[in-house]
């Protein structure tokens, strides 16, 4: 007779089991649950032996990383056995090799037999595979493939079309379209979308590690040229793991139809940011998503540039400030941020420069996508005439001067869903407030003023109709 599974064993196993889940915020909260399982001295062995089994079971390779995260963020001494580790590994890649150097320090080189050998000359995949690779996963896979294809002149896209195929047929998997049961098939025809994962996506993601081995493998590619492209294929990034969704902050009123009943953009603006902790920092960025009551996939963003007097928008023009690819050294979100160039956009007269600017790791962790999608959005270098350092923990992202902090951004959750329209993004807030006195002195020394620039995005409806569109309202004002 086979033994009952015990409730807890049950819990412990679907707790696992939520690494597969579609919704990527769903896999990082399971991420977290599972660590301190680990860090928990009683509960610690059970939860790596269902660990280690679940890895075992796993025979797509994205799907393995996913596991593998877990540990990466884990303190070293809650980690299995290398042995253990390695052994339950069925779905080898170079990604699951990085993770296993980050954390023992050695490289299996399994990945090199895990590929189905170059792709037949004449072999084209069927139409799906093209029609829902962007919609599966990020357009950066195709681009790097691309690229590695122009700089080699070997067929990267053909095969990794050949693995997709090859994985489809041996796994007996199905298509998967939009996930219809995550919310309303009409709100796809509106323009609304999703963050998430379905079981073709983790198709799409183990061919392109499969293609980047056969690359290795079968075209005598160098490792070193093929190894940085693997990355994208990781979860988690190590320090950005940390941090969790604040509560919406107290001061912050709701954005509902009253509160803009007779106020235009720029009046709404100046009523909250006069509404801010006085204390010795002053936000530079806001996006805070609208009252569900009036708009569940609506956003006002509020943020800072430096300016002169004399700037003015163009009629319909939108300024979306800057952003920096972080190249890294080492695995993790904590960092000395490198400089970045002043990138001005004209207006109708004058330029206006932004205070703040988005990360982007290169790196990145696709668990933390609705946050970039967001925008990871800090002070930029040049604001500052010392290097400054990056550091994200539990409370939020921090900027900081040796010992002095610089700046504060912290994210909350506004009735969070995994849904966004085209013109905004999931339902989080963020804040982003720079300490005072390195803000006026940033403006004194680049010769300019400080102003606002608002962008109001809404999804609306007609009166008496059915079908959003997306609607967007932009002002700018002078402090």
């Amino acid at each position: 007779m086979v033994p009952l599974m015990s409730e807890r064993e049950a819990a412990l196993k679907m707790l696992v089991e939520r690494l597969r889940w579609p919704v990527k915020m769903v896999r990082w909260k399971a991420a977290k649950a599972i660590r301190s399982l680990l860090m928990n001295d009683e509960t610690r062995s059970a939860t790596t032996n269902t660990l280690i089994n679940w890895l075992a079971a796993r025979q797509l390779e994205s799907e393995v990383t996913s596991g593998l995260s877990v540990l990466v963020v884990s303190p070293p001494e809650v980690r299995p056995p290398f042995g253990d580790l390695e052994a339950s590994i069925n779905a080898p890649s170079m990604a699951a090799d990085f993770l296993l150097n980050e954390m023992y320090g050695v490289r299996t080189d399994r990945w090199r037999s895990a590929h189905s050998g170059s792709a037949p000359l004449d072999f084209s995949p069927e139409s799906y595979f093209h029609e829902n690779y962007t919609a599966q996963v990020p357009p950066i896979l195709k681009n790097e493939l691309e690229y590695l294809e122009e700089r080699t002149q070997l067929p990267f896209l053909r095969q990794w079309g050949f693995e997709w195929t090859a994985l489809r047929e041996r796994l007996r998997l199905g298509y998967t379209r939009y996930p219809t049961y995550f919310g309303d098939f009409s709100l796809q025809r509106e323009g609304i979308f999703g963050q998430f994962i379905q079981r073709q996506g983790e198709l799409y993601r183990s061919a392109y590690q499969r293609t980047l081995a056969c690359a290795v493998a079968e075209w005598n590619v160098p490792f070193r040229a093929i190894a940085p492209f693997s990355a994208y294929g990781v979860p988690a990034l190590p320090d950005l793991f940390e941090v969790d969704p604040a509560p919406r902050p107290a001061w912050l009123p709701k954005l509902d139809a009253a509160a803009f009943d007779g106020n235009d953009l720029a009046s709404v603006s100046r009523d909250l940011l006069s509404r801010e902790p006085s204390d010795d920092f002053q936000t530079v960025l806001m996006r805070i998503p609208l009252d569900r009551s009036l708009d569940e996939f609506g956003e006002l963003e509020l943020a800072a540039f430096f300016v002169g007097d004399d700037f003015e928008l163009r009629e319909n023009q939108c300024l979306s400030g800057g952003s920096q690819i972080l190249e890294l050294d080492r695995y993790q979100f904590d960092m000395v941020r490198p400089p970045l160039e002043q990138r001005k956009e004209a207006g109708k007269s004058g330029s206006a420069l932004s205070v703040c600017c988005n990360e982007y790791p290169m790196i990145h962790g696709y668990w933390h996508d609705e946050y970039y999608q967001r925008g990871l959005s800090l002070p930029a270098p040049y604001c500052f005439q010392q290097f400054t350092f990056q550091r994200a923990q539990a409370d939020g992202i921090y900027v900081s001067i040796g010992r002095e902090i610089v700046s504060s951004t912290m994210i909350w959750h506004d009735g969070w869903t995994p849904m966004y329209a085209s013109n905004s993004a999931t339902r989080c807030g963020t804040i982003t407030r720079m300490r005072k006195s390195r803000l006026a002195t940033a403006a004194t020394r680049l010769g300019k003023k400080v102003g606002w620039f608002v962008r109001l995005s809404r999804m609306e409806k007609p009166e008496g109709g059915f079908d959003r569109t997306p609607q967007t309202a932009s002002a700018f004002f002078h402090v």
